[in-house]
């Protein structure tokens, strides 16, 4: 296990100094990445499994662009849409689509923090490269966009990674054409294949506009919530992947990747073998868990004087499910930071209770509940958990 001396470091990031202390709100997010729904992620992006697109089942069976991704891209833009943000679909070129969404800060939301990873593949499947970081952007947005941050949170799916970080490169440019205040962007590019189970997770940096600073921030956040992955910093990092557009303009960028120069790199890699089953599991929880909760701890958890968070200073509940949307059946997860009673109904768009899914004292910790969908109409459904210190809602949609 990993210690740590001291849990004050200083990072100055910009003009901006941030004292990196131990938060219990990001440890509630790391906490809160979930392996079985990271799983569910990663199998459906690379078509093991099928997913509803438009109210239609559908496998995605590769994320070719020039073979036509356009079921990987809809989907990407219904599961941001799921969660309450207004996707942007880009076509920046003919068969180039890039998909984003932006969460706005309260007190800063013309500054950004920026999670990404690359959609597109080369072949059927491609689970690590790059289900898994799509997967793992995906796990951000059904966590964080249950509560508030002072600055934006920007979730960026790229397009035409692979003939050229094309996506990417438009973005940035524009970006910068703009001028937009992005302070720091998460690359996620092939963060499930560990076969040695090293958990070796290399950080890649250039000296481009505090990303020195950056990396140093992921280190010190693996350090102070112990997070079971081994951070190496590569200086000078790789430009293969998408976060060397963004240095390009002179933005603060890392790219997280299993061991490229470490000689543990996936040798499925581009090939139709590329598949959830040759991936590490836990290697990939504990990467997706440490970009996570990164990416909460910059963008300022919006807090009291205690430090936690409102979304966990009226009611120690945090309600969720996954698949969502969905048809048939789902998982409800809810998580207790206190044994409480509980009642958790699921409720109708007109505020009729359509079942009682919990009704008493429950048990510190994360719960999991199956309930089945088959017999009711399509539409908008909220999960309602009530506790003593007060309640939570979340959306459903059924399809």
């Amino acid at each position: 296990m990993k210690r740590l001396s001291t849990f004050l470091i200083i990072l100055f990031f910009g003009l901006q100094s941030f004292s990196q202390e131990y938060n219990p709100v990001v440890s509630n997010v790391i906490n809160s990445v979930d392996l079985d729904s990271l799983t569910m992620w990663l199998r459906n992006i690379s078509g093991e499994d099928p997913v509803i697109i438009n109210g239609v089942e559908e496998t995605i069976d590769h994320r070719v662009d020039s073979w036509g991704n356009d079921l990987a891209m809809e989907y990407i833009a219904d599961v941001l849409e799921s969660y309450g943000l207004e996707p942007t679909i880009d076509n920046y070129n003919a068969n180039g689509k890039n998909v984003y969404a932006t969460q706005l800060g309260t007190t800063y939301p013309d500054q950004y923090y920026m999670i990404c990873a690359h959609y597109d593949a080369v072949d059927y499947y491609c689970a690590d490269d790059n289900g898994s970081g799509t997967a793992a952007v995906f796990e951000a947005v059904r966590i964080l966009t249950q509560m508030s941050f002072e600055y934006s949170i920007i979730y960026a799916l790229w397009d035409q990674e692979e003939i050229g970080l094309v996506g990417s490169g438009n973005y940035a440019q524009n970006a910068s054409n703009m001028g937009m205040d992005i302070l720091g962007v998460i690359n996620m590019d092939m963060i499930a294949y560990d076969s040695d189970n090293d958990m070796v997770a290399e950080i890649h940096r250039n000296s481009a506009s505090n990303t020195v600073e950056l990396s140093n921030y992921l280190v010190a956040i693996d350090e102070i919530y112990e997070i079971p992955v081994v951070p190496e910093v590569q200086y000078p990092g790789a430009t293969a992947s998408d976060h060397s557009r963004f240095w390009n303009f002179g933005y603060a960028a890392v790219l997280m990747i299993e061991e490229y120069f470490g000689g543990n790199f996936n040798p499925y890699y581009h090939t139709e073998n590329d598949r959830i089953d040759i991936c590490n599991l836990d290697y990939f929880h504990g990467m997706s868990q440490l970009a996570i909760g990164t990416l909460s701890s910059l963008a300022s958890p919006v807090s009291f004087g205690t430090g936690v968070n409102e979304q966990f200073a009226g009611s120690p509940l945090i309600l969720g499910n996954y698949p969502n949307p969905f048809s048939g059946q789902t998982t409800v997860t809810y998580e207790l930071t206190n044994s409480s009673d509980l009642n958790l109904q699921l409720v109708n768009s007109q505020g009729s209770t359509v079942q009682t899914l919990v009704n008493g004292l429950q048990n510190a910790g994360k719960h999991h509940y199956e309930i089945n969908v088959n017999e009711l109409p399509k539409g908008i459904y909220f999960l309602v958990g009530t506790t003593q210190r007060g309640s939570q809602t979340h959306k459903l949609v059924v399809q």
